[in-house]
């Protein structure tokens, strides 16, 4: 009787477990390197779960975060889950409803398809998604827009938001805007997820987020498959771009006022080493202008003066989200500011040269908004390797186009005279070494011989080498047809010859 039992309660536990569900697809992390996943069997319950940590970078100031996803919907099983990872928040998925903080998430959502899940975001005027914003404003499917400080994250009145099992944050909640204290305070903290994906230093590792996404929403194996896709396709892109012949200079970066800095300043914010931005350079095969040993201010920007001197040294500059008009009118700006010179940008060698290019091309200034929302910092996020397709069409324009433009737009001459771009010369034997944080406008400190001086004298030396072997072929096909008609006549002269000795009344 005793072994009958035994039998029934190992049959019991089993369909115990079983009824949790298992997770389809078992991904792995691959370029992602602020999270980490771990599949496990629970040791007392025998249950499938996926432990997920979240570690955002030192400067955060925030400590890892751990959750515990798992099928299990039953309050007890997920209690025995949580006694084994205390501190963990435990999570039942597939959720049937979250809310999110910003664009990002949105775009994470929208390529998996279940943005229908939203129950909760700030403002949809925010969205780029002409569909999701649209979804979202049909007063049928309830999301409710929230109030609140930073980009709208009083969690604790979102968290009461019926049918949301799921808050997902961002390092911005998590670190200037807020402490997880609070939070645990709002009793929300158990049901937040960090999306983190800000703090991945390559454009790969951002897009691998959709795999944190995808287990939330029961997608996992869509997710997994879209990334390997977006994966393949950007490192067929980089290939294309290491056989480039040559390696142009750039500089990538926005002028913008720091409304958070005490006291506020507006500073120059370029790539930088460790962020995705400066990947996107390094894999276009492109030479960045700023030096590894840069001294950044205590807000992480640098001075106008020393930005302008940066981008003398440039034959391509990428804007962030500027959204100048034209070049003319970038030049025309005046700033309160007497040590911001607009006017100086007139001769900045990619000004010069028309090589400015902005990743607005997708930005829309709504009403009631300073500030136009940019795609560019919405689905781009799960199309990494299209932005490095478009910017490898910038600055190699001696490559093949591999596509058309959807996020980087070209910004326009204007009125701005073109009497002095450096990199129309075949040749420049300028000294490049680093130029002093003046600000000049010289272009002394430009690159020996650009991208499109290459381009152009690989034409003109193509172009002659092609006239000149036309030219051979002409004449040395000339010299064979003279050669072949001597032959025949000399063949048929002696032909007429031989003819006439034997009939002489044959007229030659």
């Amino acid at each position: 009787m005793s072994r009958v039992l035994a039998f029934l309660a190992v049959v019991a536990g089993v369909a115990d477990a079983s009824s949790c569900g298992s997770f389809g697809m078992k991904s792995t992390v691959v370029d992602a390197t602020t999270f980490g996943m771990t599949w496990v069997t629970t040791a007392n319950s025998s249950h499938e779960v996926v432990k997920i940590v979240v570690t955002p970078t030192a400067a955060r100031g925030v400590a890892a975060q751990t959750y515990v996803l798992t099928k299990c919907t039953d309050s007890a099983d997920k209690n025995e889950i949580a006694a084994e990872y205390p501190g963990a928040a435990v999570i039942s998925v597939p959720v049937n409803g979250l809310s999110a903080v910003d664009t990002v998430q949105i775009a994470l959502l929208e390529t998996l398809g279940v943005y229908t899940k939203l129950r909760a975001f700030p403002s949809p005027l925010l969205i780029s998604s002409d569909v999701v914003r649209t979804w979202i404003q049909d007063p049928v499917n309830s999301v409710e827009s929230y109030p609140g400080a930073g980009f709208g994250t009083d969690y604790a009145a979102h968290s009461a938001v019926t049918g949301v099992d799921v808050l997902m944050s961002s390092v911005y909640q998590y670190g200037p805007f807020g402490a997880i204290n609070d939070y645990n305070a709002s009793g929300v903290l158990d049901k937040m997820v960090l999306i983190n994906e800000l703090d991945e230093s390559t454009p790969l590792g951002r897009a691998e987020w959709i795999k944190v996404v995808g287990l939330l929403t029961g997608k996992e194996s869509n997710a997994d498959s879209l990334y390997s896709t977006t994966k393949a396709n950007y490192e067929t892109a980089k290939k294309f771009a290491a056989a480039a012949v040559s390696q142009p200079k750039v500089w990538y970066n926005g002028f913008y006022t720091n409304i958070w800095s005490s006291p506020v300043s507006t500073e120059w914010y370029p790539a930088k080493s460790g962020q995705y931005t400066y990947q996107y350079l390094a894999d276009a095969y492109t030479e960045y202008v700023l030096p590894s040993s840069e001294v950044f201010s205590s807000n992480g920007g640098l001075s106008w003066a020393r930005g302008v001197a940066l981008a003398n040294k440039a034959e391509f500059w990428l804007s962030n989200s500027q959204s100048w008009a034209s070049l003319s009118a970038a030049a025309a700006v005046v700033s309160a500011d007497s040590t911001v010179d607009f006017k100086t940008l007139a001769n900045v060698p990619s000004f010069q040269c028309e090589n400015v290019w902005d990743n607005d091309l997708s930005a829309v200034l709504y009403s009631g908004s300073i500030y136009p929302r940019n795609d560019f910092f919405e689905s781009a996020v799960m199309h990494p390797d299209q932005v490095l397709k478009e910017i490898i069409m910038i600055v190699h324009p001696e490559l093949s186009s591999i596509g058309t433009h959807k996020y980087f737009r070209k910004v326009p001459r204007g009125t701005l005279s073109a009497d002095n771009c450096p990199f129309d010369a075949s040749e420049d034997t300028s000294d490049d070494s680093d130029a002093s944080d003046s600000g000049s406008s010289s272009s002394s400190s430009t690159s020996s011989t650009s991208t499109a001086a290459k381009t152009s004298k690989s034409a003109a030396t193509m172009t002659g080498l092609n006239l000149g072997l036309t030219v051979s072929v002409a004449i040395l096909g000339s010299a064979l047809i003279a050669i072949a008609l001597g032959t025949l006549i000399v063949l048929k002269c002696r032909a007429r010859l031989s003819r006439k000795a034997v009939h002489p009344d044959i007229i030659a």
